[in-house]
């Protein structure tokens, strides 16, 4: 009887880790961890957003102008995956994306709109956040992640 219930003790436990392991919010914290020692862009985006596709483009960049020194991140805010999956087939991604329909990483991050993007220095720790994307942000943007990764020298 004991081993029954060690069992499936251990059987809910593993469960429970599986299932946590998948939250958006784990995913996004667990590659921000993954990447210490690097500046990190995380950027919300949707599929209906026109800046975001221009976001796209400059992001798959920043990897060959900062030469590994900044890592982007993408979290995908549609309700419907197949909707991101569209989008990315137009314009692909050279990042990791998180996949977050209920909005909550968003939410617990109170974004404004979309596009929206965290900056994190190599230590990890979150220093700005943004709404919107054009050339005079973008330019911005650069400026920071060009500074950070000076600091980091």
């Amino acid at each position: 009887m004991r081993n029954i219930i060690g069992c499936g003790a251990l059987f809910l436990m593993s469960l429970c880790a599986s299932v946590k392991a998948k939250l958006p919010e784990v995913e996004l914290h667990s590659l921000i961890q993954q990447h210490r020692g690097q500046v990190v862009y995380v950027d919300f985006w949707a599929s209906w957003c026109t800046p975001c596709q221009h976001a796209f483009i400059w992001m798959n960049t920043l990897d060959k102008k900062f030469a590994g020194k900044v890592q982007v991140i993408a979290v995908n805010m549609d309700a419907d995956k197949v909707d991101a999956l569209a989008f990315l087939q137009t314009n692909p991604a050279d990042f990791p994306i998180v996949y977050n329909p209920s909005m909550s990483i968003g939410k617990s991050n109170q974004l404004k709109g979309m596009p929206s993007s965290i900056i994190y220095d190599a230590q990890g720790k979150k220093v700005a956040q943004f709404s919107g994307f054009n050339e005079e942000k973008m330019r911005h943007y650069e400026a920071i992640l060009t500074e950070l990764t000076k600091q980091k020298e």
